[in-house]
């Protein structure tokens, strides 16, 4: 209990979703570790990755809805700063809720957004608008055999941490 009250009192820089990771590419603990590092996190700050949630579409299991809700709610409270999962998922979301595009998100970055274009997917968002709102993660440094995909909450709430989460995904070689 003492853990849980000082872990909340710690700043997040950080908050990532993992939805639907069955064989566990973007494990939490070793992405939070990981980032840590990346970020110089210091005592009184914390990553977060919650690798926990499963999204079907249309499924009426509790732990299911309990997944789809607990994204939503997230991002309604603008404390998400992507979510990570299958196609079928984050295009749900970017349907549903107002999305930041990544050429806007890289506006200021035009060598991370040249980076990044072989791997932006159009998709459609809540307004009807047709943009590059998708990252593909085939060809990150996770790797993971099956594709997954990266989106983006338009209320992103740590931008600066969200790029230079993506310059780790995709390093320069």
């Amino acid at each position: 209990m003492a853990d849980l009250l000082i872990q909340r009192t710690k700043t997040i820089v950080l908050q990532l979703f993992v939805a639907n990771d069955d064989q566990d590419v973007f494990e939490a603990k070793r992405i939070e570790s990981e980032l840590a590092s990346v970020f110089s996190i210091q005592s009184d700050e914390r990553i977060i990755v919650g690798d926990s949630l499963y999204v079907v579409l249309g499924s009426s299991d509790h732990y299911v809805e309990s997944s789809l809700s607990k994204i939503y709610a997230y991002m309604a409270a603008k404390e998400l700063d992507a979510l990570i999962a299958p196609l079928n998922v984050v295009e749900h979301y970017v349907k549903g809720l107002p999305m930041l595009d990544f050429p806007t998100l890289l506006s200021q970055r035009p060598g991370l957004l040249e980076r990044l274009a072989p791997f932006l997917k159009v998709a459609e968002s809540i307004d009807g608008q047709e943009k590059e709102y998708l990252l593909d993660l085939t060809q990150s440094r996770y790797e993971p055999s099956t594709p997954f995909y990266m989106a983006i909450p338009q209320s992103v709430p740590h931008t600066q941490a969200l790029i230079t989460f993506l310059q780790y995904l995709f390093p320069l070689y």
